[in-house]
């Protein structure tokens, strides 16, 4: 039987251990929680985290905060950050941390390469579909990110998000391999900074007509 660690439940930044062992294993993945859509106005709740190893850590932000740790961490080029729908993350927290990041990889990305037409690209369905995992999306979705004392269904629920983002960008990565686009995959990738920076300038998708 396999033993998942608890996650690390804390306040305002990761701590060290947990800040050298993602830079020792080289791969983090990473999601936040935000009190609404739009990043002009709303802000973090949370930032969840999960190494290869399976150590998961949610992360308090409090209001006007920069966390150095998580900061440095996306600014690391040597370190992957796998997320799912990376401009709407990297949209919060370049606004708000004025962070760098690099090498970032996105599975929402990554599917639409391998899978263009596909009805669906979200978590939900993919995990389902290339792993036979089932997470739930309930209304904790949409729960209070902002409040002092999150609930063991809202930690529940963020870990959920980014616990199996590693072997999900896996299973997408060898099919892309196969069908000969991880290359264009990866080009992809590197764009995704920058696009996320046309459109916290408001300029959007400059390559539409």
């Amino acid at each position: 039987m396999i033993t998942i660690p608890s996650p690390s439940l804390v306040e305002g930044d990761i701590d060290s251990e947990f800040f050298l062992a993602a830079r020792k294993q080289g791969s983090v993945a990473w999601d936040i929680e935000t009190t609404g859509l739009d990043w002009r106005h709303d802000r973090i709740g949370t930032v969840q985290l999960a190494l290869p190893s399976g150590e998961t850590a949610v992360v308090q932000i409090k209001p006007g905060q920069t966390p150095e740790n998580l900061v440095t961490l996306l600014e690391i080029p040597a370190l992957r950050k796998i997320f799912h729908f990376a401009p709407f993350d990297l949209s919060f927290m370049v606004h708000a941390w004025r962070a760098r990041p690099l090498n970032i990889v996105c599975t929402k990305v990554l599917a639409k390469i391998v899978s263009p037409g596909a009805t669906s690209y979200s978590l939900q369905d993919l995990l389902r579909a290339e792993l036979g995992v089932r997470i739930a999306k309930d209304q904790i979705r949409t729960s209070d990110w902002s409040t002092p004392k999150l609930s063991d269904d809202q930690i529940a629920y963020a870990v959920e998000d980014v616990r199996h983002l590693h072997e999900l960008f896996e299973a997408l990565m060898a099919k892309a391999l196969i069908a000969g686009v991880a290359g264009l995959a990866e080009r992809s990738f590197e764009y995704l900074p920058i696009r996320v920076l046309t459109d916290l300038r408001g300029s959007g998708d400059i390559f539409a007509y």
